[in-house]
C-alpha cells in the first residue's frame, strides 16, 4: 500500500496490536480526526492551533509528526503548504493506510458510527503530492540526524514504551533553531513512567537534563473528546510545550 516499514512488526506484534484490527478503535480516530461534521467542529482544534501558531513561517519546511494515527494534522498542514515536505509517522499499519488513501490517494471513506447514535457518512479524499507515511517507533526514527525544521507529536508522549527515548530521538533529528511541539495528558500506561515523569515538574527536568530550551509550557491545556450523538464526552487534562535544542 506503497506505505514503508521503516521497523519491523511481526505477525505476534500485529496480533497483539488493538490499531491493527479494524474496530471500534481505528473507526473511532477516523471519526474524530475526519468526521468534523459529526461534532460540528474538529474536536482537537485547539492542538492544531497551538501546533500551527509555532510551526516557522517558512515554504521549504520539513516536518515531521510522530503518533500521526489517519493523519488529520499532518495532512493539514501539507495542503495548507504544496512546497513543504511532510511526514507522519506512526506505529499502527491500518491508521497508516487510512492516512494514506484519505490524503495521498484522494479515497472516500465510508464510515459507520451508528453504534454511537450518528448515521453513516461519506469523507472525500485529497490528493496530497507532498506527503508521506511511514511505521517507525518514536524511540528509533528513520530521519538523519538535523534533517527536521519541525516535529510534532498529540497525544503520544505517555503512549511510548520508552518516552526518554522517544524525546531523545526527537532532538536528533531537529535542526539547530527548529521546534518540538508535545501535546500530551500524561496518562501513563506503566507505572515506573508514573514515578519518573510524573509531576509534570519531573518531566520538566528530564527535558532540560536531554538538552531542551524550554520556550512555552502550558499546564493546564484541557482537550475534550466527543463520546457519541447525546454529548458526552472525556476531558483530557494535557500539556502542551514548545522545545528548542539549547
Amino acid at each position: 500500500m506503497q506505505i514503508p516499514f521503516f521497523i519491523k512488526k511481526s505477525e505476534i506484534d500485529f496480533q497483539k496490536d488493538l490499531y491493527e484490527r479494524f474496530d471500534d478503535m481505528v473507526v473511532r480516530h477516523i471519526g474524530l480526526h475526519l468526521a468534523d461534521e459529526l461534532w460540528g467542529a474538529y474536536p482537537f482544534q485547539k492542538g492544531l492551533n497551538f501546533i500551527t501558531k509555532h510551526l516557522q513561517n517558512k515554504e521549504k519546511i520539513n516536518v515531521l509528526e510522530l503518533g500521526c494515527g489517519v493523519g488529520r494534522m499532518i495532512g493539514i498542514l501539507a495542503k495548507e503548504n504544496p512546497i513543504g515536505n511532510y511526514w507522519g509517522i506512526d506505529y499502527s499499519y491500518q491508521m497508516l493506510k487510512q492516512g494514506h488513501d484519505f490524503w495521498v490517494e484522494n479515497k472516500t471513506i465510508l464510515l459507520d458510527l451508528s453504534h454511537k447514535g450518528f448515521s453513516s457518512v461519506h469523507l472525500p479524499g485529497h490528493e496530497l503530492k507532498n506527503l508521506n507515511f511511514g511505521l517507525a517507533k518514536a524511540e528509533k526514527l528513520p530521519f538523519r540526524n538535523e534533517s527536521q525544521d519541525f516535529v510534532f507529536s498529540n497525544f503520544l508522549l505517555d503512549r511510548l514504551k520508552q518516552p526518554l527515548e522517544g524525546l531523545k530521538e526527537m532532538k536528533r533529528v531537529l535542526k539547530r533553531n527548529g521546534k518540538i511541539i508535545i501535546i500530551t495528558p500524561l496518562n501513563f500506561l506503566h507505572k515506573d513512567h508514573w514515578q519518573q515523569f510524573y509531576p509534570s515538574v519531573k518531566l520538566l527536568q528530564v527535558i532540560r537534563e536531554i538538552g531542551f530550551n524550554i520556550l512555552e509550557w502550558e499546564d493546564n491545556f484541557t482537550i475534550e473528546e466527543p463520546l457519541d450523538l447525546r454529548g458526552n464526552a472525556l476531558k483530557w487534562n494535557c500539556i502542551g510545550m514548545v522545545l528548542q535544542k539549547s
